[in-house]
């Protein structure tokens, strides 16, 4: 199916409508010929342009008034651009000539336009991008701003022919060649053979290698080695391991890692089928053009009506502008998401009546399991995609399964920072609200859409109808999800045996849950409320709210920044005044502006996380200033997971030149890159605090799955913090997590990671390394009574 849709300009099974065709360069191997052209083409044209500017050649010939008024880098990616596309097509010499100049003309006048008017500029680039200007008007504005530039049929023909031959002779990947046209001959620009056997090899690769990943319908092939598992047929870059360094899969083919192995296959053995009521109702809502329970609309929306008098009246033609593209846009932004959906029905439509299917698994460079077949429902899918599939096995829910299948409900609907007494209670007072979903979806009350996950709600809706028909003896198949609260947290705070962090983070046993976000909003509220400061003054009126702490507390611990926090409480706050505003309510902050108050805050946040988690904020800084020494030395980090994982972090530096063009009303900024073998200090010391956290919990799910297996537990839902089984293996599945975690961290992780890098550095670079930070006195055994550490 990938090959077909390669070759057949990339269709999508899914659409009914066919594809556009691409262009050849805008293809993998047209992109990596580009590349190989651009830099000798420049340089055959600086020279040419300049041994005519000395008068080299006598009198200034045909085509350098055009070709000199482009930098060569610029022009050569142009015409090398519209050469790939015309050879693959066999246009004629003329023809490509002539879009040749035109399209260096228009590049020529977008910059005229910029230096003349840059606010102009700005909006006819916009309108472009969207196709929204005719020739004849884009024309109309160069002439009015003085940006028009002319030249004469014989001159863009001269220029182009002069660009083919440049090309022709600097790259030896292009030739002029003779083809019959009625009783006569004309040239045509064409690959030259060994351009021609080279792109067709690309060409036959590329088609293998973007296959359209499905679900199986057998087990997957065990990995027994890190080059072959998962899929049946062997294909190039199946690899266990993403990780590009080739060293690295060198050493790992010698490296004996048996508990890795043993919990990717027991993940991709584990049996699905699809939720077929889940897939009705959304077929149903799909069809009908609805966008309920979240969904991406069926059809744009519709532009606003044009006032009677626009062409009169400008105020009221700049109003309807703004509002329609304010349309445009929110339809732009909804089309990539009605693709995606309609890739999803279609392949959840092609496995309903399969038994069972699998998910083939791989690993990223830490260690985090991944499915390969992501583009249909699959188990890290978001709600919907997760929400249409279910286990194979079914299992009668007992007792336990029930009292565990309330809490899942409770947690899609968001009641989840309360105990699981009371997440019982508000399922048991709502019940006759989530039968109702179960028995009426789509024309009953719709209780199931006011979830956080409606449609991984509806599924659990349709199982506690079940349980209130059948009892404990219901056969009961969708995964109950026992999810970490801010995993990251988790694991820096036993990594140091942090008392507070580890309260915050609900390590310790409590009544309740621990809410962290909710921590940290309160202290940046009492801030807030005790500053001066002008721009405090919106928090102190509005408060500070968990979702606006949310996101700077979960990213802490992956060297979020200061600067990052920022943005990320400014793209909170526009969220929240793009709800107000859909609901005629005036902005979050009451108008106030929201750069100046997302800035405020930001340091803020960032002392109050730092308060709150003071542990995890010393093994970054100590992460960091480990990694600074390792690159100053040149040295890649390696370090070995409690399982027994190698990871190797290996961020390169990357060289390249820089272009910006203007082609078919679009504003290019192209890097020709290429990677260096001098390693990023930057990179290495940004990364490492996240690479490292990550490596663990990967880790920590890899020993809890193996658990499972050992403890009988072998249908298993997971996503890097969150472990789902069926209700009636919950209680056991939530002690085995604890378990695992107290075993992980019980010998010295950091100590451990600073052993390793110092046996890589050379003894006088391994001197500077710093001394690791101090423990704190947690005792690790009180987190086996932690019952909210995954809730």
């Amino acid at each position: 199916m990938g090959s077909s849709r390669y070759r057949a300009s990339r269709p999508l099974p899914w659409r009914t409508d066919t594809a556009t065709v691409e262009e050849e360069a805008e293809l993998p191997p047209g992109r990596q010929l580009l590349k190989q052209t651009i830099k000798p083409l420049s340089t055959a044209l600086y020279e040419w342009v300049e041994r005519i500017r000395n008068g080299g050649a006598g009198r200034r010939p045909g085509g350098f008034n055009l070709l000199s008024q482009v930098k060569p880098d610029e022009a050569a990616y142009l015409i090398a651009r519209i050469a790939v596309n015309a050879a693959a097509n066999r246009l004629t010499a003329t023809a490509t000539a002539f879009q040749i100049s035109n399209a260096l003309i228009d590049h020529i006048e977008m910059l005229n336009l910029k230096r003349a008017n840059k606010k102009g500029y700005k909006g006819l680039e916009a309108k472009l991008k969207k196709g929204a200007k005719r020739r004849s008007a884009i024309r109309d504005i160069m002439e009015k701003e003085g940006a028009k530039v002319d030249f004469s049929e014989a001159d863009k023909l001269q220029a182009g022919m002069r660009a083919i031959e440049l090309l022709c002779d600097s790259t030896t990947l292009f030739t002029l060649d003779t083809m019959k046209v009625g009783r006569g001959e004309t040239f045509v620009l064409r690959p030259t053979e060994a351009c021609s056997t080279w792109l067709e090899k690309q060409h036959a690769r590329c088609e293998i290698l973007e296959p359209i990943h499905l679900p199986m319908v057998v087990r997957p092939r065990r990995w027994r080695t890190p080059f072959w598992g998962g899929y049946l047929t062997k294909r190039p870059g199946l690899r266990l391991v993403k990780q590009w360094a080739a060293p690295y899969h060198s050493e790992l083919r010698y490296v004996d890692m048996p508990e890795v192995y043993a919990a990717v296959n027991a993940v991709q053995e584990t049996p699905w089928r699809i939720n077929r009521r889940v897939l009705d109702v959304m077929r149903e809502v799909w069809d009908q053009g609805g966008s309920l329970g979240g969904l991406p609309r069926r059809d744009d929306l519709p532009m606003p009506t044009r006032p009677e008098d626009i062409e009169t009246n400008e105020l009221a033609r700049a109003a309807w502008k703004r509002e329609a593209a304010k349309v445009y846009e929110r339809n732009n932004q909804a089309l990539s998401k009605r693709l995606a959906f309609s890739q999803r029905l279609w392949i959840a439509d092609k496995f309903r009546d399969e038994t069972a299917i699998y998910f083939p698994h791989e690993l990223d460079f830490r260690g985090r399991i991944y499915p390969i077949p992501i583009g249909g429902p699959h188990p890290q899918a978001d709600d919907s995609g997760k929400g249409l599939l279910e286990f194979a096995n079914g299992m009668p829910l007992g007792d336990a399964g029930g009292w565990w299948l309330a809490v899942h409900i409770a947690n899609l609907f968001g009641v989840d920072k309360v105990s699981f007494q009371d997440r019982i209670d508000w399922v048991f007072a709502n019940t006759n609200a989530i039968l109702d979903s179960a028995d009426d979806p789509l024309d009953g009350e719709r209780f199931w859409t006011k979830a956080d996950s409606p449609y991984c709600a509806l599924a659990a809706c349709f199982e506690w109808a079940g349980y209130m028909r059948e009892g404990a003896t219901f056969v009961s198949h969708i995964p109950v999800a026992l999810d970490g609260s801010n995993s990251g947290l988790q694991h820096f705070s036993a990594m140091l045996r942090d008392p507070v962090g580890a309260r915050a983070v609900n390590l310790l046993p409590v009544d309740k849950p621990q809410d962290v976000y909710s921590e940290v909003a309160k202290l940046a509220l009492e801030a807030a409320l005790a500053a001066n400061d002008n721009e405090a003054q919106p928090w102190k009126l509005k408060g500070v709210s968990r979702k606006i702490a949310k996101r700077p507390t979960m990213t802490y611990c992956y060297s979020a920044t200061r600067y990052g926090m920022q943005d990320m409480v400014l793209q909170t706050l526009k969220e929240l005044d793009k709800e107000a505003q859909e609901e005629g309510k005036p902005p979050y902050l009451e108008g106030a502006d929201n750069y100046a108050a997302a800035n405020w805050l930001s340091f803020v946040l960032w002392d109050a996380i730092g308060e709150t988690v003071n542990a995890a904020s010393g093994a970054m800084a100590w992460l960091r200033a480990a990694a600074k020494v390792a690159a100053k030395a040149g040295q890649p980090i390696w370090w070995t997971t409690p399982v027994g994982l190698p990871v190797l972090q290996a961020y390169r530096k990357v060289t390249g030149q820089r272009l910006d063009v203007h082609y078919q009303g679009r504003r290019l900024q192209l890097q020709i890159a290429k990677d260096t073998d001098k390693l990023d200090a930057n990179g290495q010391t940004n990364g490492i605090a996240p690479n490292f956290v990550h490596s663990n919990d990967a880790a920590h799910l890899m020993a809890t799955v193996n658990a499972c297996v050992r403890a009988g537990i072998t249908d298993l839902a997971v996503i890097h913090d969150s472990f789902g089984t069926h209700a009636a293996n919950a209680n056991r599945l939530s002690l085995i997590l604890r378990e695992t975690f107290i075993a992980q961290y019980t010998p010295d992780v950091l100590a451990r990671f600073r052993d390793e890098l110092v046996a890589q550095l050379p003894p006088e670079v391994a001197a500077e390394l710093p001394e690791l930070p101090p423990m704190g006195d947690l005792d690790l055994e009180v987190l086996r009574d932690a019952e909210y550490m995954f809730a």
